[in-house]
């Protein structure tokens, strides 16, 4: 049953500027989480790489079957839904993107209002869902423009390395500059970043994310050698100086290679493991968005 019941439907668009930051990982749990609290749920895949097959195990679609067919000029609102995790929770869909999303360039370019395809599509023909997830790929044309038109909320995942919170940087300057150009009203707003991946044993994740070593005791001293973390080098101070929150951390652990092997979250693959609990404040925060009155 659901916690609260919800108010409105929210697009929350997990995106990044580079490859590998986590995306598709966090969009699957939080489908995952939200939808066993009773929420319906449904993800849309614009990346053409196609990785949300094999995160919730199934097989690639044709063309018709896939958000392909949903930016088409003859989308008359069949949206391709297919069911996720069906055995286990009943209401949580995806329309796959991947290879044929390759076509959909020349069907948004040609459209009469290109980046608004989609924004036009679930305006004109709205999906039963509480929440829609929108899956982006790491680069931002033009399915970042599209996503961008289409979200109410955005969420940013970043890997602690200097090349991702670097691409971090410019995929904030990149929305507020298409902000304005896309003139969106109201503005989908970016609710936090969720820095994935996270290994405090290595010390350029410590340094880029402003945390001591971890110590293995309580006599364990500091090492000489322990490099000093400069605040104004961190993500969290970089982040707070746009004004943006920093959400939990996703840990890095081998589960996850074993959870997408067998195409399932780690809520299945590993019930009651640790790890699980770092989804727990972000869906927290995205079900209070939901149901906010």
């Amino acid at each position: 049953m659901k916690p609260k019941p919800a108010q409105r439907q929210i697009r929350l668009a997990v995106t990044s500027n580079a490859g590998g930051s986590g995306k598709t990982t966090l969009v699957t749990h939080l489908a995952y989480a939200i939808g066993v609290l009773g929420y319906k749920v449904t993800i849309i895949e614009l990346d053409h790489n196609g990785s949300l097959c094999v995160y919730a195990g199934v097989q690639p679609v044709s063309s018709e079957k896939s958000m392909a067919a949903v930016f088409k000029k003859t989308f008359k609102g069949g949206y391709p839904l297919i069911p996720l995790w069906q055995n286990r929770v009943p209401n949580v869909t995806a329309i796959l993107g991947g290879a044929p999303l390759e076509e959909s360039f020349t069907d948004i370019y040609s459209a009469p209002r290109k980046y608004y395809t989609l924004k036009d599509r679930l305006e004109d023909h709205p999906l039963d869902a509480d929440l829609v997830l929108i899956d982006t790929p790491a680069t931002l044309e033009p399915m970042g423009q599209v996503m961008l038109a289409a979200a109410t909320h955005l969420i940013a995942a970043v890997k602690p390395v200097h090349k991702d919170t670097w691409s971090m940087a410019n995929l904030v300057y990149w929305y507020y500059e298409k902000l304005e150009e896309l003139r969106l009203r109201p503005r989908p707003k970016i609710i936090g970043c969720v820095p994935s991946h996270v290994d405090l044993s290595k010390a350029i994740h410590r340094e880029i994310l402003g945390v001591d070593r971890p110590s293995k005791s309580r006599s364990s001293k500091p090492s000489r050698r322990t490099k000093r973390i400069d605040p104004e080098e961190t993500l969290p101070y970089q982040l707070q100086q746009q004004g943006i929150a920093q959400l939990s951390s996703i840990r890095y652990c081998d589960y996850y290679l074993h959870a997408a092997k067998d195409g399932v979250p780690l809520y299945v693959s590993r019930p009651g493991c640790e790890f699980v609990e770092d989804f727990k404040p972000i869906v927290e925060a995205v079900v209070d968005l939901m149901t906010e009155v």
